[in-house]
This record gives C-alpha cells, sequence and structure tokens, in this order.
C-alpha cells in the first residue's frame, strides 16, 4: 500500500505545483527498504516502540530549482495536505557556522475531504514524509549520504575540508538567487522603458522579447504577414527563436531597438510583398500549415535588408547564422531590391 501511497501522492504534488504555477526540478517518491527501516528502528538515539511511530515509511521529496521557491511549495503542501506539525522540522533553520542538507520535513496525512473519494479512501490516516529541498541542496544531500555514517570517524582535516565544500555549496546558491534577482529587475525595468518608448536600449534576448511583445509596430506587420501567407500567428514567444533573431539584426548592424523600430516603420509596406513575392515566385518552399513565429516581421526585415546588399552579403549571412538554406539568391535578392524601388527605399 505504501508504494500506492507515493505514487498517488507524488501525481496530486506534481498538478498541485503545476496548477500553481511553481516551476520545479522534479517530485520523486520512495518507501523506505527492509534494510533502512531496521536500522532506523534499532538505532538507540531514537525511542521507537512500534513501526508506526516511524513517520517517513512513505517519503516523497520536491526539487526546487532555487531556494526561494522552497516557502511556495510549501504553501501548496499546507493547502493540500494536513500537517502534523509535532513532527514536522524545518531544517533550514540551523547553527551559524553549520552547512550541508537544507529543507523543510513535513510529515503529513491527505486531508479528510479527499479520503472520502474512493481513489484516496485506502490512504486514510496514513502519514508521509514530504521534503522540501532546492537542486543544490538536494545534490549535496545525495553525495553526502555516500558516506555520512564514517563522517564522525574521519580525520579533522577530511572534515575540514567536507565542511568548506558545504560552505561552497551554500554560497553558490545564494550567488544564483541573486543573479535570478537581478535577471528579474533587469527584465522589469526593460519592460517599463520599452512602455514608455524609451528604446535606447541594446538589442538582446530580454529587450527584443519586450519589444515584440509591446511595440505596436511589431503587430501590425506580423499581422500583415499573417494575411499574405494565410497562417496564423503563435501566441507565445520561444526563447531559442527570439536569440537567433538577436544575432541576425546585430550580423545586419541593427544594435539598439530604436533603429529596429526605425526600420520596422520603414519597411512595414515592403516587408509583406516582398514575402509575397518570394512565396509566389516559388524562391521559397510554400507552406499552408502551421502557425507563424510572433515577431516574424523581424525575422522577414533582417531576410529583407540583407537581400538588398546582394548574394555574396546574403550567403555570408546565412553561413553566419548557420541556416544556410537551399535558395535562389540573385532571385530573391532582385525582388528586395525591385520593392524597395517601389516604395523609395533604396
Amino acid at each position: 500500500m505504501l508504494a500506492a501511497l507515493c505514487a498517488k501522492t507524488k501525481s496530486l504534488i506534481e498538478a498541485s505545483l503545476q496548477d500553481a504555477n511553481i516551476r520545479y526540478q522534479s517530485v520523486q517518491a520512495r518507501v523506505k527498504t527492509r534494510k533502512k527501516l531496521k536500522e532506523k528502528y534499532l538505532d538507540p538515539s531514537k525511542s521507537y516502540r512500534q513501526l508506526d511511530d516511524i513517520m517517513d515509511l512513505a517519503g516523497l521529496r520536491i526539487i526546487t530549482y532555487y531556494e526561494n521557491d522552497v516557502d511556495r511549495v510549501a504553501e501548496v503542501i499546507k493547502r493540500e495536505f494536513d500537517l502534523d506539525p509535532q513532527n514536522s522540522v524545518d531544517k533550514r533553520d540551523t547553527e551559524p557556522d553549520r552547512f550541508g542538507y537544507s529543507a523543510l520535513n513535513y510529515v503529513c496525512r491527505h486531508l479528510q475531504k479527499r479520503t472520502s473519494d474512493v481513489e484516496y479512501k485506502r490512504f486514510a490516516g496514513t502519514c508521509c514524509e514530504v521534503q522540501i529541498t532546492s537542486i543544490l541542496s538536494h545534490a549535496w544531500s545525495e553525495i553526502e549520504h555516500e558516506w555520512y555514517d564514517l563522517k564522525d570517524a574521519y580525520p579533522k582535516e577530511i572534515k575540514r575540508k567536507f565542511s568548506r565544500l558545504a560552505a561552497l555549496l551554500e554560497i553558490a546558491e545564494s550567488e544564483f538567487l541573486g543573479i535570478r534577482t537581478s535577471r528579474t529587475q533587469y527584465e522589469r525595468s526593460v519592460t517599463v522603458r520599452v512602455q514608455a518608448n524609451v528604446l535606447d536600449l541594446p538589442i538582446d534576448v530580454v529587450s527584443l522579447k519586450s519589444f515584440i511583445e509591446q511595440e505596436s509596430i511589431v503587430s501590425h506587420v506580423d499581422g500583415s504577414l499573417a494575411r499574405v501567407t494565410g497562417l496564423g500567428l503563435e501566441a507565445k514567444l520561444d526563447d531559442a527563436w527570439i536569440e537567433r533573431r538577436v544575432s541576425g539584426l546585430k550580423l545586419i548592424g541593427l544594435t539598439k531597438l530604436q533603429d529596429l523600430r526605425d526600420s520596422l516603420e520603414q519597411f512595414k509596406n515592403a516587408i509583406p510583398e516582398y514575402v509575397d513575392r518570394c512565396r509566389s515566385e516559388k524562391v521559397w518552399l510554400v507552406t499552408t500549415e502551421g502557425t507563424l513565429p510572433k515577431g516574424i516581421s523581424i525575422y522577414h526585415l533582417s531576410g529583407l535588408l540583407v537581400s538588398l546588399r546582394g548574394k555574396e552579403e546574403m550567403v555570408k549571412f546565412w553561413t553566419q547564422l548557420g541556416a544556410y538554406p537551399n535558395l535562389d539568391f540573385e532571385h530573391q535578392s532582385a525582388i528586395a531590391k525591385e520593392v524597395a524601388a517601389k516604395y523609395s527605399l533604396e
């Protein structure tokens, strides 16, 4: 039954975290082995009188990416389970000179209202332990576990090295959290500046993503391209796709958001016509299925601008992007120049 309890509880926790929009690394589940159970029961430092006194026969571990996500996960567990506060412990609360494994350990049962359902009825009153920890602390726990029982028997020099490594890992965790906080602050500042139309920002993944999501000229040209191709537009942005667009813009000399906006405004009518002609004149392989990435106007702006520079520059551009297509570059360049001349853009 304990294995079934672990499996069912694991699925419930995963669904609850996803519903709360909490990103996590994994949820692990295990039933304590006979060997470990015997060792724990016979441990003279414990005072177990019966097996039911051991609260972690069934155990689950929730592994977050960052330490400050542990408390967010804890709120979900408190909401979804009946906690036993007397047997739960916050192992993050340690002496200032102690380093190593850090976690919240909750002993809990399924809520009474849930055990009235047939799926959970057999688990009524059965305890399990839910550990919540970060991925770096989990990694340390796995390394430490291999020789934990022998740790006190080692010479002082070895134990000193062990402590130093534990401290370094804790510093690394703190630094990663600091970087994450700085990144979030940067993303927010970029969003505010783009909203305020302050576009003297360098083009990078963060700034371009914010620009695509907020700039009206992008949605205008994207919409024109959707009508020309007969394809819909994706609602979400893909970071890898944006990263490739950043590289392409830099190769053609667009390094600031203001430069990009000016170019989109200048070529807003030429881009859809250029795309339509390349499709209708069979320069490109035409597809009638799928969707266009959000920000597709920026991709085609890059293609149009480099096409105006001729075949040699086109070959160089696509080769540097690592996506050399088998296309008639001369024909494509001719189309670009004709469209640009029509709108007096050369």
